[in-house]
């Protein structure tokens, strides 16, 4: 590195990069609506700037080296804006499917994904103690326990509805039933 060039680093990074800020300011103003770390991000831009043209500065050109960095600076803050744009345009290449397939075994990302709330493992777990479970169950009318029943045991919809000939609309009705709030916060509180 010449002297020269430590010298203009020097001149431009001294007193917390006075020189440098007081040209990146009336850029970063009339960009508008950046805030603090926004800011820092758009200083430590524009110093990587500084040294870059530093070394690319050529004397025998017509501007002076204040013109020529303000112009570099100014360039590289238009590409940083066009980027931070183009990237809130498109945030659907980040976003993946909840069926999509993931892994060797073909699970989807919906089932790999822990829930808070698991019906199944609360009642699992109560029915060890049997006390949650109990008063759960007991809260139920004779058919919605036998609903209950029959889908612990794996039973699907239709077959339930078959095996207890029910409609489509009684089978609906009884499940909002069993699935209400007030009959499931047994299973969730603690004691």
């Amino acid at each position: 590195m010449e002297i020269q060039q430590k010298e203009i680093l020097e001149k431009y990074c001294n007193n917390e990069m006075a020189k440098l800020k007081k040209m990146c300011n009336p850029m970063l103003n009339k960009i508008g609506g950046l805030y603090g770390m926004d800011i820092d991000d758009f200083y430590s831009i524009a110093l990587g700037v500084l040294t870059d043209s530093v070394f690319r500065y050529d004397e025998n050109n017509k501007c002076s080296f204040d013109c020529f960095l303000a112009s570099n600076i100014k360039r590289k803050f238009k590409t940083e804006i066009r980027d931070r744009n183009r990237l809130k345009k498109i945030p659907q290449k980040n976003i993946e499917s909840m069926n999509a397939l993931i892994g060797e075994d073909g699970m989807e990302i919906s089932e790999m994904i822990p829930s808070d709330f698991d019906t199944f493992e609360i009642a699992a777990q109560s029915m060890m103690g049997g006390t949650k479970i109990q008063r759960y169950l007991n809260q139920l009318s004779h058919m919605q326990r036998k609903i209950v029943a029959l889908l612990s045991e794996g039973y699907k919809p239709m077959e339930i509805r078959e095996y207890l000939h029910m409609s489509a609309k009684e089978y609906s009705n009884n499940i909002k039933a069993i699935q209400s709030y007030e009959n499931t916060r047994i299973l969730t509180q603690r004691y």
